[in-house]
């Protein structure tokens, strides 16, 4: 994308429209270009103006936040961050805007005065620059789970495998539709970690757990994982495996710095399931911005496990994968709908 990133911002109060613009465009890369009060306006708007981004508030008169997502996506289709206070919203508009392709989603700061938001210029301006690079076509795209088609491996074959999986923007959506499309009874745990916000930790585990495949829950520290369930990092803390005696091994939630400036990080737990199981470990990275996983999909490898990649047609956003790619990390590279079925091969191997 050439030029300064093309910003319309839709808030329905005056005040947050003007404080918005002016600490977007602290940043020179951005401008916006133009704003909305509501729903009927952002979709005129959207069509008219073609943004690169729309800022979207959640909660707005006439049309709220999330049909007003919905009517743009069909009429405009548009990178979208959706944007609310969290002191009022249902922590799973946010979970169902990604769903409905939103690039992401920041809150406001709770409290009456919504001023203390221009101390989240930087945090805002990253959003909007990340969400600029994203893929529009990837957003747009629809995929069906196919739930259960694929036949659980026989058990008698799994010796302490293990799956693990990292994401960030547009990983939401990515791993709703693996859960779903995986059989239930898998005879190994699955371990996830996607850069989310701590309070949706909880909510998103409950999404994905509602979409039919295997069971979805929080990891928590020194639990004996199960197999056939899938453990989601909780935000704000580092997940790693490790072994208790010859045969238990636990989850370890660790509250250390950040690692790629996020925390929970894809390569603490990476490295962790290598360093644990070796070649026991199928490693995938799916879409997200950035480098985390890298360094962890290496330790997999070097460790004689496997690493698949989400291909660059499917990501929302390449650059995770692409870090892997290009570092000699990834034994293969595959379409998000194929990623259950991979995941079963190895399992049966």
């Amino acid at each position: 994308m050439g030029g300064k990133i093309r910003v319309l911002v839709v808030d329905d109060s005056a005040y947050m429209r003007v404080v918005l613009k002016d600490m977007l465009e602290s940043n020179g890369n951005i401008i916006v270009i133009g704003t909305a009060k509501d729903g009927v306006e952002a979709v005129e708007r959207a069509k008219s103006l073609a943004p690169d981004v729309i800022l979207l508030d959640i909660q707005m008169p006439k049309i709220d936040g999330i049909a007003t997502l919905k009517r743009i996506m069909k009429e405009a289709p548009t990178r979208v961050v959706m944007l609310s206070a969290m002191d009022k919203m249902d922590d799973q508009l946010p979970l169902r805007a990604l769903e409905m392709g939103a690039v992401d989603f920041i809150s406001k700061p709770s409290g009456p005065v919504s001023i203390d938001i221009v101390n989240f210029t930087d945090r805002i301006s990253q959003v909007v620059v990340e969400a600029a690079s994203t893929r529009v076509d990837a957003l747009r795209r629809t995929m069906t789970p196919v739930p259960h088609q694929l036949r659980p491996p026989k058990p008698e074959k799994i010796q302490h495998k293990v799956i693990v999986i990292g994401a960030s923007l547009g990983g939401p959506r990515a791993l709703e539709f693996i859960i779903a499309s995986l059989p239930k009874g898998l005879p190994a745990p699955i371990f996830i970690v996607q850069h989310l916000p701590s309070e949706f930790s909880q909510s998103f585990a409950k999404r994905l757990s509602a979409a039919k495949g295997p069971h979805v829950e929080l990891a928590e520290e020194g639990l004996r994982p199960e197999k056939g369930v899938a453990y989601v990092a909780p935000g704000g803390k580092h997940l790693k495996l490790s072994w208790k005696g010859a045969s238990s091994l636990l989850m370890r939630l660790d509250d250390g710095d950040p690692v790629n400036f996020v925390k929970p990080s894809v390569d603490v737990l990476f490295k962790s399931a290598a360093d644990s199981l070796g070649e026991s470990v199928l490693a995938i990275v799916l879409t997200g911005m950035g480098e985390d996983g890298t360094s962890g999909a290496l330790a997999v490898k070097n460790c004689g496990g496997r690493v698949i990649v989400q291909d660059e047609a499917t990501a929302v956003a390449p650059g995770m994968p692409k870090s892997v790619l290009d570092a000699g990390a990834a034994d293969k590279v595959v379409p998000l709908e194929k990623i259950p079925e991979e995941i079963v091969k190895f399992l049966e191997e």
